[in-house]
């Protein structure tokens, strides 16, 4: 678990081998630990040989979508156009605390890795994009750059190597929807912080303009691991009979957990024991009812089907839900489900930007349909509204924010449809969606807890 805990012997720490080791934070630190090696040496290298090796590893985005980082990177070529590397340090899915604590523990790592990203693809500038609310990780990124600097890490002539790489801390205001890669854009050029419609793509044209690419705080640390040690090193972390899911990856726990914080195991590792041995199980002796493993925007799995689930891109998606960005939030046998859907509603309710209609309407109404039927004031036509507003909001607007609000909905649903049903206002005589009078009219569930 790293930092404030001692590591798990099931874990596989490498991102996370220094948490809670305040001389890692240093420069003088860094180096003892390692630091830099790996950008001195990225910088006597062409950059599409770095390109290569990045692929070659399978190493995938670890902010959610997993995409391929070095098929990303390959997109850019020496087209004597100025790019620019964003590292999307916005982190705000609900669940999710493993950049904040990459920032906190090791700021360095990512200063390596976000000059040796902009290297890799032939550009002089960079962004680190932190989030608002992120105060301790900002100052000390903010040491970190300002060390490098000093010690000619970066700058004009970044390690004597001839190469120009700037790296810049930007703070964002702290809105959730700026981690949207295109809305991080705009708020870094200093517009309202609302999303562009694709194409064209950053690729082509991203900040300023500019070829741009994007990468995750993870992400970007995990590179200079990866020139240090080859390819197939990275590659021997993962499921020998899944080679699109290989490396390390960092999970944050938190909700009703016995042992929550971040824990770092290699992709492929099996959910069930992630969950009842590394993470302790429920809380207070509880049972496991429901866990959403890869952030609020994913679908729950219950507790029989985290039991087998895989813990990579592929495992997740058969166990029906996604990896995600890693953030596991545990719901024990106390919760109310139809209540916490409720609450997740109203977090993307709050969060929309507003461009889309689908999005500024559907996380209003299916936030207020949620609340009535929490209150016991819903019938049994809401779920037939609340699935017509889902699909309506599901792929139809610019960015992924209104099919983050549409999914606990709907997996709640399909998974927790008796909880639903408990808390109905008796309407004799109605028979809708899936349901009877009988299950209308049923006595409510059992006080729900915080």
């Amino acid at each position: 678990m790293g930092y404030p805990h001692r590591s798990h012997e099931r874990e596989t720490p490498v991102l996370s081998k220094h948490f809670g080791d305040p001389a890692a934070r240093t420069l003088q630190g860094w180096r003892e630990r390692g630091g830099y090696v790996a950008l001195e040496k990225a910088l006597k290298m062409d950059p599409a040989e770095i390109q290569t090796i990045v692929k070659d590893s399978g190493l995938r985005g670890r902010g959610g979508a997993g995409f391929p980082t070095g098929v990303k990177w390959s997109f850019m070529k020496p087209d004597g156009k100025q790019h620019y590397l964003c590292c999307n340090a916005d982190e705000s899915e609900p669940g999710t605390f493993k950049d904040r604590e990459i920032m906190r523990w090791t700021p360095h790592a990512l200063v390596e890795g976000v000059a040796l990203g902009a290297y890799a693809i032939y550009a002089t500038v960079a962004y680190i994009y932190i989030r608002g609310e992120f105060t301790e990780p900002l100052e000390q990124v903010r040491a970190a750059v300002k060390e490098a600097y000093a010690a000619g890490i970066l700058g004009e002539n970044a390690m004597g190597s001839g190469k120009t790489v700037h790296v810049h801390v930007h703070q964002g205001a702290g809105a959730y929807i700026c981690g949207e890669e295109t809305a991080l854009m705009n708020s870094l050029e200093g517009r309202r912080g609302n999303p562009r419609i694709k194409p064209p793509f950053p690729a082509v044209a991203g900040l300023f303009g500019q070829p741009t690419t994007i990468n995750n705080v993870e992400t970007l640390t995990a590179v200079p691991h990866i020139l240090n040690n080859g390819a197939e090193w990275y590659k021997q972390f993962g499921r020998p009979d899944n080679p699109k899911s290989v490396g390390t990856k960092l999970f944050s726990v938190c909700g009703n957990a016995a042992r929550p914080g971040n824990y770092e195991v290699p992709l492929g590792f099996n959910f069930g024991e992630f969950l009842w041995d590394l993470c302790g199980g429920a809380a207070n002796g509880r049972e496991i009812k429901a866990v959403i493993p890869g952030g609020s925007s994913v679908p729950f799995l219950t507790a029989e089907e985290c039991r087998t689930a895989i813990m990579d891109y592929e495992g997740f998606v058969a166990a029906g839900s996604m990896l995600g960005s890693g953030g596991v939030i545990v719901f024990d046998d106390q919760q109310d489900m139809v209540r916490q859907i409720a609450r997740l509603c109203r977090f993307y309710a709050h969060e929309s930007c507003a461009q889309c209609s689908q999005c500024r309407e559907g996380t209003a109404w299916t936030t207020k349909i949620m609340e009535r039927i929490s209150a016991g004031d819903g019938t049994v036509r809401d779920f037939d509204t609340l699935l017509s507003i889902a699909d309506n909001m599901t792929g139809k607007t610019i960015c992924v924010l209104s099919d983050s609000c549409a999914t606990p909905v709907v997996s709640g649903l399909k998974k927790f449809r008796h909880e639903f049903e408990a808390k109905l206002k008796p309407t004799p005589g109605v028979v809708g969606y899936g349901s009877t009078a009988t299950a209308a009219a049923a006595p409510r569930a059992a006080s729900p807890t915080a």
